[in-house]
């Protein structure tokens, strides 16, 4: 009768620990929140440049290592980011056609681990005391995409940055493919400087 009065108390308080373990609070889960910052360079003309190439695959930098992406975000990335770069006067070429500006898209994701413990459990004196500890995970991602200037690269081919885009709060499982183009869109809007008339 100890036995099961002792294993009911202690499935009882597995149930109310796991009920109780929250996700993080807003404050500590900001990187959920989609929030998008361009930078470009404000010495830059680009009406110097018209064409561009677009590098794939897209790179995915994770907590075990970097693997190309392929999937829906990936076409749908590269795509958004073409229809944009066109709209705005460029014209796309192969990477062997020395194109003047050079794009890559990289994907940043990261898991965080919370631990949750109470300060004792059991059912003196007929079980230890001893401190469980649970574990709840959650996902953040940003997007980073990166205007090169190939036409002006130095001899070791280094080139300069001349606009990039941060999207933050992607591949979090929370959001849409529709969510990813509508954010390079707006990193886009949020640069109108980015435009060609060259021919």
């Amino acid at each position: 009768m100890k036995t099961k009065l002792g294993l009911l108390i202690l499935g009882l308080g597995l149930v109310f620990t796991l009920s109780c373990s929250k996700y993080p609070p807003t404050s500590d889960r900001l990187l959920e929140d989609l929030a998008i910052l361009t930078q470009y360079d404000t010495k830059a003309d680009f009406n110097s440049y018209k064409t561009y190439s677009l590098s794939t695959p897209v790179i995915q930098i994770k907590d075990d290592g970097n693997v190309p992406m392929t999937g829906a975000t990936a076409e749908a990335s590269l795509a958004q980011i073409d229809k944009n770069m066109q709209a705005r006067g460029f014209v796309k070429v192969a990477a062997s056609e020395s194109p003047d500006l050079g794009i890559q898209v990289t994907y940043y994701q990261n898991t965080t681990v919370y631990a949750y413990y109470y300060d004792w459990w059991g059912y003196y004196p007929y079980y230890p005391y001893y401190y469980p500890v649970y574990y709840t995970t959650y996902t953040t991602g940003m997007a980073n995409i990166e205007l090169m200037d190939l036409k002006n690269a130095t001899e070791d081919k280094r080139a300069a940055v001349r606009w990039n885009a941060f999207i933050r709060g992607l591949l979090t499982d929370t959001h849409t493919t529709s969510d990813v183009t509508t954010s390079i869109d707006q990193a886009f809007i949020q640069t109108p400087q980015l435009a060609t008339t060259a021919k």
